[in-house]
């Protein structure tokens, strides 16, 4: 599960922290405190003899190495051969008890543990639990490593297995047991197994006053997302923006509220992470400004698109910069939409965004700037219909008084059906006008 962290804890670390104790405070070991708190699961363990204790205390010495106390210098590094050697004369010792066989066992696993060699330490502590008697403190450490090591090493239901023991001998186990539970879950594709210990883990967090953790609340996430549970994945989010607030949840909450149909949650999720700043990708901005054109909120919309193409956060797209059009045009700003439209066209080999820079030209009676506009359209060609550019063309020519020019460029329209009688209509017009220009010019001229 990304984004959960699995720290393994050697049990061996119980031995190499008290070993120089007594021998005989040697065999009371974690567990015992908690065998006093629990009478029903104290337990009765042999002491460890002396030379037992002697022999496994030079081996964590070679274990070890020598460290300058003042310095913290290196003295003599770590020598795991002379250890390995004296655990072995341990081993061939002739009757040994339980416990000194356990804390032998338990020694080799810290050994292949620091040489990386996890199926060996697995291997030992398999053997440390086959003893009996052992202190509750060494058997709870040791399945809870295994624990550990099962699941990093992929051996999922093991690893299950083995928690489940544990949680029968812990003595008053926190939250993270329950998540690790939930993990082994999540890693077996069991969601809906994995929500009932995260949830458990929470509640005991609350109840010690305890920080609540933020991948906690990933992983209770990631299992309702995958078993569809939309509801309590927004939920989830919610709790997650309110403590944790980061990017990466407000995109995810507002797709969230995208998928429900919540628009106006939606949008107002993007609205934050804009002002944060943290809408960093151009398809990020777009796609806010798109939400808004579809909530009727064409001017912050248009607001956004400027000033992400201005800064260079926005990329430089035909379908960016026709987005702005679109959305000045929805805002009744058509004087506005002229120049993203003429950048998108110039970004396009066909003439069709031409085509739609010619009308608003026109919509707004600047001729020239709609003839050059309809011209060029024409000339890049690919048009959906050559027809509505000569019908824009011929319109915008006639308020020039360019007759002929659009007297011709009605004549071309009027070759499709879909055009030819409103051209028809237009050239009389356009016969009309000119004939009632010529007579007042001779008129005048008289």
């Amino acid at each position: 599960m990304r984004g959960v962290r699995l720290v393994l804890i050697p049990a061996a670390a119980v031995l190499i922290s008290s070993l120089f104790l007594t021998p005989a405070a040697f065999a009371q070991d974690s567990g015992a405190a908690n065998a006093e708190e629990q009478p029903e699961v104290r337990r009765r363990t042999p002491a460890m003899r002396e030379q037992v204790y002697q022999r496994l205390a030079d081996a964590q010495e070679c274990a070890e190495g020598t460290i300058d106390e003042e310095t913290e210098e290196v003295l003599e590094p770590p020598d795991m051969e002379c250890a390995v050697e004296l655990l072995e004369r341990v081993r061939n010792m002739r009757g040994l008890n339980s416990y000194e066989v356990a804390q032998m066992w338990n020694f080799y696993a810290f050994i292949y543990f620091a040489q990386d060699d996890y199926d060996g330490a697995i291997r030992s502590y398999e053997m440390v639990l086959e003893q009996a008697d052992l202190p509750l403190g060494m058997d709870t450490t040791t399945r809870f490593t295994l624990t550990q090591l099962y699941f990093q090493q992929e051996r999922y239901q093991e690893s299950l297995d083995m928690l489940a023991r544990w949680f029968e001998i812990a003595v008053d186990p926190g939250p993270d047991p329950y998540i690790l539970r939930a993990q082994l879950y999540y890693s077996m594709q069991q969601y809906q197994e994995g929500i009932e210990p995260v949830l458990t883990a929470l509640e005991l967090a609350e109840a010690r006053g305890e920080e609540l953790e933020e991948n906690w609340y990933r992983l209770l996430n990631v299992f309702y997302y995958e078993l569809e549970d939309y509801p309590n994945v927004i939920q989830v989010l919610r709790t997650i923006v309110e403590s944790w607030p980061k990017e990466e949840y407000f995109i995810q909450l507002s797709a969230m509220y995208g998928s429900e149909e919540n628009l106006d949650a939606q949008i107002a999720l993007y609205e934050l992470a804009y002002e944060a700043g943290w809408l960093e990708q151009s398809n990020e901005q777009v796609q806010m400004a798109q939400l808004l054109l579809g909530a009727d909120a064409p001017v912050k919309a248009a607001k956004i698109l400027e000033a992400g193409l201005a800064s260079g956060a926005i990329e430089s797209t035909e379908p960016n910069w026709r987005t702005l059009a679109q959305a000045w045009q929805l805002s009744q700003e058509d004087q506005k939409a002229i120049e993203p439209l003429r950048r998108a066209a110039a970004l396009v080999e066909d003439g069709e965004l031409n085509v739609r820079l010619a009308q608003s030209h026109q919509n707004l009676a600047q001729w020239d700037e709609c003839v050059e506009a309809a011209r060029e359209a024409i000339q890049k060609g690919d048009l959906r219909r050559d027809d509505q550019a000569n019908m824009i063309l011929g319109a915008c020519l006639f308020e020039l008084k360019e007759y002929n020019p659009a007297r011709v460029a009605f004549q071309l329209a009027a070759e499709d059906d879909r055009s030819s009688s409103a051209a028809a209509s237009w050239i009389t017009y356009v016969d009309s006008e000119q004939s009632r220009d010529e007579q007042l010019a001779a008129a005048l001229a008289r």
